[in-house]
């Protein structure tokens, strides 16, 4: 087998294993940051086993990559504020999810939400991000990267509310674009854990 079938096989195992894993741990576990702090100890090690893809440069840092994932948090930040701006103006209804969708943050565990915090959004990048998604773009391109975000937005489906999914999905995309163009585990990482810590922890959209 080839490393390019290989690698697609390993995507389809990581989402399909993954939504199936999610499910699980969905039933056993309450606290959603224990929930998926659990699911990445198994989905890490499945994703660099699993696919062949030159991890030694993808890790290598170079703070060109640290400073697109800067910028790119910044304008993710301002992306996600005009869509929440147009969810209140257009789709009020929706609106209340938003704040359902923070009420997340009451289970974070106190001094030990930022380790799972990195911990998670580590995972998220190079199950979702690296293994999947390059795996995928490699050979269809742009459609690899959405096929990306989709299988990163599916394996919220047990538990995230609606308004999460289209996040995960819209922002996946994102990340899974700057994953694809500087093949950089620091760029998507930064841009995401910038994000994350924006809109969770300074300026919440709220």
């Amino acid at each position: 087998m080839n490393t390019e079938r290989r690698n697609i096989l390993a995507a389809t195992a990581l989402t399909l294993g993954g939504l199936a894993l999610m499910w699980v741990l969905t039933l056993a576990l309450d606290n959603v940051w224990y929930r998926m702090a659990a699911f990445y100890v198994f989905a890490i090690p499945a994703a660099l086993l699993g696919t062949k893809l030159d991890w030694k440069a993808i890790f290598r840092f170079r703070w060109q990559h640290a400073l697109i994932g800067l910028v790119a948090a910044g304008a993710l930040y301002g992306l996600g504020w005009v869509g929440v701006r147009l969810i209140h103006t257009v789709l009020p209804d929706l609106a209340g999810e938003i704040g359902s969708t923070y009420g997340m943050l009451d289970d974070a565990p106190r001094f030990w939400v930022w380790p799972l915090l990195v911990f998670v959004i580590v995972g998220e990048e190079i199950v979702w991000r690296l293994a999947v998604t390059l795996a995928v773009a490699d050979k269809f391109k742009v459609w690899g990267v959405a096929a990306g975000a989709f299988a990163f937005a599916l394996v919220h489906l047990p538990w995230g509310p609606p308004l999460l999914l289209v996040a995960a999905l819209v922002f996946g995309a994102c990340w899974s674009a700057i994953a694809f163009k500087t093949r950089s585990f620091w760029a998507s990482f930064v841009a995401h854990l910038g994000w994350d810590v924006l809109i969770m922890f300074v300026l919440p959209y709220q």
